[in-house]
């Protein structure tokens, strides 16, 4: 009886041992679409007034639509608490989404270098928004089925 006591424990012990020997081997992966990108490709830190300023001054008319107001009180909001943007509702994730496709289509019009880096900040900060609302879905669907 005592060695069976003894050989069970051994057989758990190892058990256990392998499986944290896996555990610890298991590499995460990020695969976000910020995840190879410096914070400086975003709008963020700052760098969305000085996007703001760009599009004032080069795309005038384009700030006084509606588009222009709803793609940048979002960024605002992720600026100044990303989990707050996981409270927009449907309808405001699709006119956000309609408003980032205007403003890069607005960019993209325009002839110099700076219009272009602007317009892939802003496409890199609409991607990171986008994916934060699907993987928030994804969660809150994974706990409505358990």
């Amino acid at each position: 009886m005592k060695t069976r006591v003894i050989f069970a424990s051994l057989i758990l012990g190892l058990g256990l041992a392998t499986s944290q020997a896996t555990a610890a081997t298991t590499t995460n992966t990020d695969d976000s679409p910020a995840a190879n990108k410096p914070a400086s490709a975003m709008l963020v830190n700052g760098s969305q007034k000085l996007f703001a300023s760009y599009v004032e001054q080069n795309v005038a008319k384009f700030v006084n639509t509606t588009n222009w107001q709803n793609f940048m009180s979002v960024v605002s909001l992720y600026n100044q608490n990303p989990a707050a943007v996981l409270n927009i509702s449907p309808a405001d994730r699709a006119k956000f989404n309609e408003a980032a496709v205007q403003v890069n289509n607005r960019l993209a019009k325009q002839k110099d270098a700076a219009a272009g880096h602007w317009m892939n900040q802003a496409g890199y900060t609409a991607r990171m928004i986008n994916f934060l609302w699907d993987a928030n879905q994804s969660i809150s669907q994974a706990a409505d089925v358990q």
